[in-house]
């Protein structure tokens, strides 16, 4: 049942150019749920949600799970979700970033402020100077929430 809904959701998510962050199943066999999660380089709406939920489900309705007393739940990422793509960076510009990279054989932990986005550097204010990290060595990064 995994793989049958993990391959509809990455197939619709492509097609709709969403990119899939993570897919939940919670529940028994009988009555699943599934939790999608979805995100873009310019964020997720309400009505991206209920569009892409909509899609899923007339797949699903398709196959065997069609049968079962399912529910479906679709939202973006919640701001304590790390950050999985780098298309994920763009809608954070000027944010405040928690972040663990490796910088030669170490793995630093930084709190700092995205700035830029060249290429596939990540460019953070950190400390009054700027710092460049590339994206393949960013191991976990997520926003810091402030009030």
């Amino acid at each position: 049942m995994k793989n049958s809904i993990n391959k509809i959701v990455s197939e619709i998510s492509e097609e709709k150019g969403f990119l899939l962050i993570n897919l939940k199943t919670k529940g028994s066999s009988r009555k699943p749920i599934f939790e999608i999660f979805i995100d873009s380089k310019k964020g997720i709406s309400a009505e991206d949600c209920a569009d892409f939920s909509r899609e899923v489900k007339k797949h699903l309705e398709m196959t065997d799970i069609g049968n079962l007393d399912y529910q479906l739940v679709v939202s973006s990422p919640g701001t304590d979700e790390p950050i999985k793509y780098f298309d994920q960076y763009h809608k954070h510009l000027n944010r405040e970033f928690k972040i663990s990279y490796l910088d030669d054989e170490t793995v630093k932990s930084i709190e700092a402020v995205l700035v830029k986005i060249h290429d596939d550097n990540l460019i953070f204010s950190y400390k009054n100077e700027e710092l460049l990290i590339k994206f393949d060595k960013i191991k976990k990064a997520k926003v810091k929430i402030s009030f």
